[in-house]
């Protein structure tokens, strides 16, 4: 007899978030307060398969969501109304989501991660909104939107902090109230230029690799002798802004790529000139990250116009972004997270075993033709 696998493909993700664990974090935030329909949990998983299986809307997921009913004692909840969902996202606390993502976080990173030794990338990405339903993220006279400002780890590949706020917030002002990871490598680009919170990063221990704009005022305390290939010049300089009164070094870079000279600042006086222009060539992976996550998940048509709803659709999406990272770390090294995010896609709702859907189907040879007798005219 042929055993059928009794969980759903979307049971087994959310094993990766226990239930005990996600009941109490609604608790301390007070999730379930005076709610009568559709708990967390419920709006957990609703949301959870709206982003897996790519719905655009409120009615796409109640239609899919609940085409699957005998799957639902699983997924431990029940039928989702539009309507109940519409509300749960427009009041239940986003701080609920952030706590999870946090808790997830944990799971997605290495055994022995050291935050001390870490490649951060900071930057921000920008999603528009239509301005007519999303007035509160104006941000031009014509424009909404709002901004994913982000700390990305390349070598775990997951962010490691993020923060949501209309578009208008200045990628500075809002990275200055990031927490620092003492010792870590930082690396950022030009809209990262405030001189005292580089000498906030430095009294950290940490090391920091920036481009430099060209307005900045310095004088130069010792000119280097340009080392490795592509290095134009290599001096320790101090900025004449007394909010960074650390000696930095100023790095004049070629690149033959973009055909164009790159000038860096790092706090680094010792390494190599080649391998700091190697640790900001890094940064592209953060907009690797950013066009992953914008093109693989949910976070263009949203559904719900608050802030709040807002917040949580995205905060989901990137809970499901550590989700997949998971349970890719159970999974052979040569399959790849757009591969894995395709299957779970079309495969949501089977009964397999995750390692199952990268399985070839079963193929049969024998062609089953109609008995000759069964076409005679009787």
């Amino acid at each position: 007899m042929h055993h059928v696998h009794q969980n759903s493909i979307l049971a087994q993700l959310l094993k990766i978030v226990p239930r005990h664990r996600f009941e109490r974090l609604v608790s301390e935030h007070c999730g379930d307060y005076r709610v009568r329909r559709l708990r967390c949990w419920d709006q957990f998983v609703a949301l959870l398969y709206g982003q897996l299986s790519g719905c655009e809307s409120l009615r796409e997921i109640e239609a899919g969501f609940n085409a699957h009913a005998e799957r639902h004692y699983h997924l431990g909840c029940g039928r989702v109304a539009r309507s109940t969902l519409a509300d749960a996202n427009e009041t239940r606390p986003v701080s609920l989501y952030e706590a999870l993502f946090s808790w997830l976080l944990g799971k997605a990173l290495p055994a022995d991660y050291a935050a001390k030794d870490a490649l951060l990338l900071i930057d921000s990405s920008t999603i528009p909104l239509n301005q007519q339903l999303f007035d509160w993220a104006e941000f031009r006279s014509q424009k909404s939107g709002v901004k994913l400002h982000t700390v990305y780890d390349p070598n775990a590949a997951v962010p490691t902090y993020f923060t949501i706020t209309p578009a208008k917030k200045h990628d500075m002002k809002e990275a200055a109230e990031f927490p620092i990871s003492p010792g870590a490598d930082y690396v950022f680009d030009r809209a990262y230029n405030a001189y005292g919170w580089w000498q906030e990063l430095h009294n950290h221990g940490c090391r920091f690799v920036c481009r430099l704009k060209k307005n900045a005022r310095f004088t130069v305390l010792a000119w280097r002798i340009p080392q490795g290939e592509g290095v134009l010049a290599d001096d320790v300089i101090r900025l004449k802004d007394e909010a960074c009164h650390t000696p930095l070094r100023r790095i004049t870079f070629y690149c033959p790529i973009r055909n164009k000279r790159l000038v860096f600042i790092t706090n680094d006086l010792k390494s190599p000139a080649v391998e700091i222009a190697a640790l900001y060539k890094k940064r592209w992976q953060i907009e690797l990250f950013f066009k992953w996550i914008k093109q693989n998940l949910k976070i263009k048509k949203f559904l719900g116009t608050s802030e709040n709803a807002v917040k949580i659709q995205i905060m989901v999406a990137i809970i499901v972004y550590l989700i997949l990272r998971i349970m890719l770390q159970t999974l052979p090294k040569n399959i790849a997270l757009k591969s894995l995010t395709d299957r779970i896609r079309a495969t949501i709702f089977q009964q397999k075993t995750i390692p199952e859907i990268f399985k070839p189907p079963k193929i049969s040879n024998k062609i089953k033709c109609p008995k000759q007798e069964a076409l005679k005219l009787c």
